[in-house]
């Protein structure tokens, strides 16, 4: 340890390497599932904003994450600034996004041009395709950094357009480099039943089983569904506020004990 302090001793880091030192800043470092929500919401995110009607999680047996949506796909043009494209800044730069004004999104979840990039810094590998103007696009980094650059790996339909993003936590940076599937299930859950109408699908290849949840009157189908059948006064269809006095009438909550984290 050097005696001396001076301006030699001041750091000043760049880039994604304040989170790849001090990640307990940006996440919750006992597992990798805060990685996992932070990538589930900006396809949610698309879906809150009427672009996206579908969102497909994939649990991979070598415990990679890889999130599908069908919203309008990352922006791949160069931006105006920066001289990148916006895909590779938003998955490189902490604070890049499009979601710091209601311009883009009236609601939105995530760490608001903070997540994605921590996807980045704390994975082994990312890679992202996109479809979008009847073009499929690929990207990949590691370790935070680029390995490979925007390219056009394919066509597909005018409207065939979305995002996929799979990653590979680096486990060095975590507790246990084990997804928790209860807490991803109940995630999915709940970001359903605040997305009437939007398909939500998980299929978990480790333990060989899928999950669909799709409430198309959104809470109302999920208290619907929580009551599973018993009694309830009035007999009329359930609203937003029998949420309040569902315990009242039929004596428990019915499965409603678990909170929507979301």
């Amino acid at each position: 340890m050097t005696q001396t302090y001076n301006a030699d001793a001041i750091e000043v880091l760049t880039g994604l390497e304040p989170v790849r030192r001090r990640p307990g800043m940006y996440t919750d470092t006992t597992r990798p599932n805060h990685l996992g929500q932070e990538v589930i919401d900006n396809s949610v995110d698309e879906a809150l904003a009427g672009h996206a009607k579908r969102v497909d999680v994939i649990l991979h047996a070598d415990q990679s994450l890889e999130v599908i949506d069908d919203g309008r796909g990352m922006p791949v043009d160069i931006h105006p600034e920066e001289g990148v494209p916006a895909v590779e800044l938003i998955l490189c730069r902490l604070h890049a996004g499009g979601k710091f004004s209601n311009k883009n999104y009236q609601f939105s979840g995530g760490l608001h041009g903070v997540g994605i990039s921590v996807v980045n810094a704390l994975s082994k590998r990312v890679e992202v395709n996109v479809r979008r103007d009847g073009q499929i696009y690929n990207i990949a980094f590691e370790n935070g950094e680029k390995v490979q650059d925007l390219q056009v790996v394919g066509t597909c339909g005018k409207r065939n357009t979305g995002t996929s993003v799979h990653f590979w936590p680096d486990e060095t940076f975590f507790d246990s480099p084990r997804f928790s599937v209860s807490r991803l299930t109940h995630v999915l859950k709940a970001k359903a039943v605040l997305c009437p109408g939007v398909e939500i699908t998980f299929k978990d290849e480790i333990n060989n089983t899928e999950q669909r949840w799709c409430y198309q009157d959104g809470l109302n189908d999920y208290l619907a569904e929580a009551v599973n059948g018993l009694p309830t006064l009035p007999e009329n269809r359930l609203s937003v506020i029998s949420l309040v006095i569902l315990k009242l009438w039929t004596g428990r909550y019915c499965g409603c004990r678990k909170a929507v984290n979301c």
